[in-house]
Order: C-alpha cells, then sequence, then structure tokens
C-alpha cells in the first residue's frame, strides 16, 4: 500500500506529538515527590513504556537512530517501576478453584451515587466470598445489602452518606474489630483480626483520600504515614487492603512497602486494572491488596463490571503459611 504526501504528513506529525507527549510524561513523573501534580503523571508509567516499546520499533524501522535511543533513555524510569508488572502476565500462577484451605476475601467500592444495587447485590451473592470489605457504604447501601447480615453474621462498619462510610462482613469470627480514622482526616477504615488456620491475620480495610488537590495529596500522605505507624505496632501477620487511590508507580507507594516490609499481592497474577470503570483505556491500578511475605495469598484480581467506578478486588488467602516468602518482615523501632 503506497501513501500519499499528506498521508506521510499525517503519520510524521503524529508520531512526532507522541515521541514528545510520552517524554513529557516520563520527565514529569520525576518530579512526583516535588510537585503533587506530578504524581498524577505516575499512574500512567506503564502506558508509557508500552508506548516508547512502540516507539522504538518504529524508530528502528525507519532508521531514527538518535531518537530510537532518546526513547530508550528516557524508558528506563519507567520499566524500573513498571516493568515487573508485566512479568506475571505471563509468568504468574492463578489460583482456579476454591479450596478448603482457603479465604475469599472481595473488597468492593461501590460509588456513594451508585444506585445499581442489584447488580452489586447478584455479584456478591455469585462469588460469595468469606470476608467483603464495602467501601463509601452509605444508608442505602446498607439497606439493599441486608442480605449479607444473615450469610455474613459477623460485621461492623460506619454508614455516612458521603464517600467515606465502611463496612466489613465476614463469616470468619473477629478475635479483634474496630473502626479507625487515620491522620484524623475524618474518614472510616477497619482493623479486624481473624484466625486463618495456625496463624492469625490482622486486615487493615482502607479507603484513603483521592489526591485531587494539594491538600487532598498532602492528607492523603499522612494518612499512609499513620497507617505505617499502625501496622509497625501490630504482632499478627498484615494485610492491607482497599483504594490506597494510588499506584504501585508512585513513589509514596514504593515509600510504604518500603517502610511496613509489606508486598503487593497483585504481583501473583500479574498487572489488574480497578478504575475507573470506562470504554476508555486509561485503567489504573489503585485498589491494592498488600501483606507481610509470610501470608500465603494464591490470587489477586479485579472481578467483573458490577455497576460501580471500580472493579471488584478479588483476593484469595491460603491458610497455610508462604513457606518461602523471599524477604524477612520489617523492625520498627
Amino acid at each position: 500500500m503506497v501513501m500519499s504526501a499528506n498521508e506521510r504528513l499525517f503519520y510524521h506529525v503524529l508520531i512526532r506529538i507522541l515521541f514528545v507527549a510520552v517524554i513529557a510524561g516520563s520527565l514529569i513523573s520525576l518530579l512526583a515527590e516535588q510537585f503533587w501534580v506530578a504524581e498524577l503523571f505516575t499512574h500512567f508509567r506503564l502506558y508509557y513504556l508500552l508506548l516508547q516499546a512502540l516507539l522504538v520499533l518504529i524508530f528502528l524501522h525507519t532508521g531514527r537512530h538518535t531518537l530510537m535511543a532518546l526513547t530508550i533513555l528516557f524508558a528506563m524510569p519507567n520499566a524500573w517501576v513498571a516493568g515487573p508488572y508485566l512479568i506475571p502476565v505471563y509468568g504468574g500462577q492463578r489460583a482456579t478453584a476454591k479450596a478448603a484451605t482457603s479465604i475469599d476475601i472481595v473488597a468492593l467500592n461501590v460509588n456513594y451515587r451508585n444506585d445499581g444495587f442489584a447488580r452489586v447485590a447478584g455479584y456478591l451473592r455469585e462469588r460469595d466470598p468469606d470476608i467483603i470489605v464495602i467501601a463509601e457504604y452509605t444508608p442505602a447501601w446498607r439497606d439493599e445489602l441486608e442480605f449479607l447480615r444473615k450469610s455474613h453474621p459477623y460485621q461492623f462498619g460506619e454508614v455516612r452518606p458521603d464517600p467515606w462510610g465502611l463496612a466489613v462482613f465476614s463469616r470468619l469470627p473477629f478475635m479483634e474489630s474496630e473502626l479507625i480514622d487515620l491522620a484524623d482526616t475524618d474518614t472510616v477504615h477497619a482493623r479486624f483480626v481473624f484466625a486463618a488456620g495456625m496463624m492469625s491475620l490482622e486486615v487493615f480495610a482502607v479507603h484513603l483520600l483521592p489526591p485531587k488537590s494539594a491538600v487532598w495529596a498532602r492528607n492523603r500522605n499522612l494518612q499512609l504515614e499513620n497507617l505505617v505507624d499502625q501496622l509497625g505496632a501490630s504482632t499478627h501477620q498484615r494485610i492491607v487492603i482497599g483504594d490506597l487511590n494510588l499506584t504501585p508507580f508512585s513513589p509514596y507507594f514504593s515509600r510504604f512497602i518500603e517502610r511496613t516490609g509489606l508486598q503487593d499481592a497483585r504481583r501473583v497474577d500479574g498487572f489488574h486494572v480497578t478504575w475507573p470503570v470506562s470504554v476508555f483505556p486509561v485503567w489504573i491500578p489503585i485498589d491494592h491488596a498488600l501483606a507481610d511475605p509470610e501470608v500465603n495469598i494464591t490470587s489477586v484480581h479485579a472481578g467483573p463490571d458490577v455497576g460501580s467506578d471500580h472493579f471488584p478486588l478479588e483476593i484469595r488467602v491460603s491458610k497455610g503459611v508462604n513457606k518461602q516468602p523471599g524477604q524477612v518482615r520489617a523492625v520498627f523501632e
């Protein structure tokens, strides 16, 4: 197929625009700890990396070696951060059927403005997990999820008319349970402990503030700091689940992982996006399952579209101890 001069000019300009845009996004991402807006660019590092791989092939084919070298150079920070999440997509081991020795957990931000109650209820009835964490738990959602009181008799939470209500429903009895407010931000989070075989698991179910302004971003980071302190006081094996409103590509996520000694359990099954539920391909993973290395999480993946702006996060935890934890747990002084 022979392209016209106008078509060649169009693709030439398009490729140059893409080249400049991806480099700009990559550079701005490096300033994430200096400017709150710059952190928003870090969430798309995987997309930058994929586009840079495409540009390398185009420049290699067209003999644009200088542009190819520049693309590779600016791709390196993205590859360092986002690249590891591509490996399990092909090599990860997925647990399929539920075993009697496993515990299924679903964490779902239902969206407090969402009135698609039937879809969420149908999904929860079909999946029937052992533990359910509902974020943005409103009076309307309390009424529509009333059926969980029979199937999951152990429950606690707080109803709110705003996005900061949260509830936990469980088939398993709690050894401990309480609601917590991270960093005095007037938000609801949950801490609970339950027995999983021969060990006890302490779960922090959280919904952190979205970084939609400098103040909100700073308060979200304070919530992370407070959560680090609470995790450091734990005497159990620990799991953090919920909507953290940041991706694994943010430096604040990396710092949180480093300070707590937790591992990103998402890597068991590879890269799974949870927000937003949209036809436009700008999906990012802001709902997380983080755990101590000794906690044997065998599966983490996104569930189906249930009418919210988030996909559910489905987590499977084995009751057995992970015999190859990969690293020791951090010690807090």
